[in-house]
Protein backbone atom coordinates (compact mmCIF):
# COMPACT_ATOMS: atom_id res chain seq x y z
CA UNK A 1 0.00 0.00 0.00
CA UNK A 2 1.42 3.37 -0.60
CA UNK A 3 1.03 6.09 1.15
CA UNK A 4 -0.16 9.36 -0.12
CA UNK A 5 1.49 12.82 0.49
CA UNK A 6 -1.41 14.96 2.17
CA UNK A 7 -0.46 18.59 1.34
CA UNK A 8 -1.87 21.38 3.56
CA UNK A 9 -2.65 24.81 2.52
CA UNK A 10 -0.66 27.93 3.76
CA UNK A 11 -3.69 30.00 3.57
CA UNK A 12 -5.09 28.11 7.00
CA UNK A 13 -1.67 28.70 8.63
CA UNK A 14 -2.68 32.43 7.73
CA UNK A 15 -5.60 33.13 8.88
CA UNK A 16 -4.54 30.76 11.98
CA UNK A 17 -1.53 33.52 12.93
CA UNK A 18 -3.83 36.60 12.00
CA UNK A 19 -6.55 35.03 14.47
CA UNK A 20 -3.74 34.96 17.24
CA UNK A 21 -2.68 38.46 15.95
CA UNK A 22 -5.49 39.75 16.61
CA UNK A 23 -6.56 38.30 20.25
CA UNK A 24 -2.92 39.18 21.18
CA UNK A 25 -3.76 42.99 20.02
CA UNK A 26 -7.48 42.96 21.93
CA UNK A 27 -5.43 41.59 25.07
CA UNK A 28 -2.38 44.13 24.99
CA UNK A 29 -5.29 47.22 24.65
CA UNK A 30 -7.80 45.77 27.29
CA UNK A 31 -4.69 44.81 30.07
CA UNK A 32 -3.44 48.64 28.95
CA UNK A 33 -6.53 50.95 28.29
CA UNK A 34 -9.25 48.99 29.33
CA UNK A 35 -10.04 48.89 32.17
CA UNK A 36 -11.56 52.31 34.31
CA UNK A 37 -9.37 54.09 36.81
CA UNK A 38 -10.86 53.94 40.50
CA UNK A 39 -10.82 57.04 42.10
CA UNK A 40 -11.50 58.93 45.35
CA UNK A 41 -12.37 62.80 45.12
CA UNK A 42 -8.81 63.62 46.31
CA UNK A 43 -7.04 62.76 43.45
CA UNK A 44 -9.76 62.99 40.98
CA UNK A 45 -8.89 66.26 39.30
CA UNK A 46 -6.68 66.37 36.14
CA UNK A 47 -8.40 62.86 35.01
CA UNK A 48 -10.08 63.29 31.51
CA UNK A 49 -12.69 60.61 30.50
CA UNK A 50 -14.74 58.15 32.20
CA UNK A 51 -13.78 57.02 35.64
CA UNK A 52 -15.23 55.29 38.48
CA UNK A 53 -15.57 57.10 41.71
CA UNK A 54 -15.96 56.02 45.10
CA UNK A 55 -16.60 58.76 48.21
CA UNK A 56 -18.77 59.30 51.32
CA UNK A 57 -22.08 61.17 49.98
CA UNK A 58 -22.63 64.84 51.54
CA UNK A 59 -25.78 66.20 52.14
CA UNK A 60 -27.99 67.72 51.51
CA UNK A 61 -29.36 66.02 48.46
CA UNK A 62 -30.93 67.96 46.39
CA UNK A 63 -33.40 67.47 42.85
CA UNK A 64 -34.79 64.24 40.89
CA UNK A 65 -32.38 62.02 39.61
CA UNK A 66 -34.99 61.84 36.46
CA UNK A 67 -35.63 65.39 35.92
CA UNK A 68 -32.88 66.68 32.88
CA UNK A 69 -31.08 69.22 35.71
CA UNK A 70 -30.54 65.61 37.93
CA UNK A 71 -29.66 64.81 41.47
CA UNK A 72 -27.17 67.14 42.91
CA UNK A 73 -24.89 66.20 45.70
CA UNK A 74 -21.21 66.26 47.39
CA UNK A 75 -18.60 63.64 47.99
CA UNK A 76 -15.76 63.50 50.20
CA UNK A 77 -13.01 60.67 50.59
CA UNK A 78 -14.12 57.75 52.68
CA UNK A 79 -11.49 57.95 55.26
CA UNK A 80 -11.91 61.22 56.40
CA UNK A 81 -12.38 64.67 55.23
CA UNK A 82 -10.90 65.65 51.69
CA UNK A 83 -12.24 68.52 48.67
CA UNK A 84 -16.01 68.33 48.26
CA UNK A 85 -16.54 67.09 44.56
CA UNK A 86 -19.94 68.41 43.39
CA UNK A 87 -21.85 65.54 41.52
CA UNK A 88 -25.09 65.62 38.78
CA UNK A 89 -26.88 62.20 38.93
CA UNK A 90 -29.16 60.69 36.64
CA UNK A 91 -30.61 57.44 36.44
CA UNK A 92 -32.22 55.20 39.54
CA UNK A 93 -31.38 55.60 42.48
CA UNK A 94 -30.20 52.70 44.18
CA UNK A 95 -33.10 51.85 47.44
CA UNK A 96 -29.87 52.26 50.02
CA UNK A 97 -28.49 55.93 48.68
CA UNK A 98 -28.79 58.87 51.42
CA UNK A 99 -26.31 61.36 52.80
CA UNK A 100 -23.46 59.48 55.02
CA UNK A 101 -23.42 56.62 52.35
CA UNK A 102 -20.17 55.08 50.59
CA UNK A 103 -21.39 55.08 46.74
CA UNK A 104 -19.48 54.71 43.31
CA UNK A 105 -20.02 56.43 40.76
CA UNK A 106 -19.50 55.81 36.91
CA UNK A 107 -19.13 59.08 34.86
CA UNK A 108 -16.76 62.30 33.89
CA UNK A 109 -16.40 65.50 34.93
CA UNK A 110 -17.91 68.09 32.92
CA UNK A 111 -17.82 72.23 33.75
CA UNK A 112 -16.84 71.45 37.23
CA UNK A 113 -19.22 68.91 38.44
CA UNK A 114 -18.65 64.82 38.46
CA UNK A 115 -21.92 64.11 35.94
CA UNK A 116 -22.67 59.97 36.34
CA UNK A 117 -25.61 57.70 35.08
CA UNK A 118 -24.64 54.80 37.21
CA UNK A 119 -24.10 54.41 40.70
CA UNK A 120 -24.26 51.63 43.22
CA UNK A 121 -24.00 51.92 47.18
CA UNK A 122 -21.99 50.17 49.97
CA UNK A 123 -23.80 48.79 52.95
CA UNK A 124 -21.82 49.55 55.80
CA UNK A 125 -23.08 46.52 58.01
CA UNK A 126 -21.73 44.06 55.95
CA UNK A 127 -18.58 45.62 55.58
CA UNK A 128 -17.43 47.03 59.15
CA UNK A 129 -16.21 44.88 62.34
CA UNK A 130 -18.57 44.12 64.61
CA UNK A 131 -17.67 45.20 68.40
CA UNK A 132 -15.94 43.29 70.41
CA UNK A 133 -17.41 42.00 73.43
CA UNK A 134 -14.93 42.72 76.28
Amino acid sequence: MARQHVTRSPARLVVALAVAGVLAVFLLYTALHGSTPLLQPSNLNGHPGTVSLTGKVVGPVLGDSHSTSGMRFSLHNINGASPLVAVVYRGDVPDLFKAGRDVNLTGRLANGSFVSSQMTTKCPSKYTASPSKD
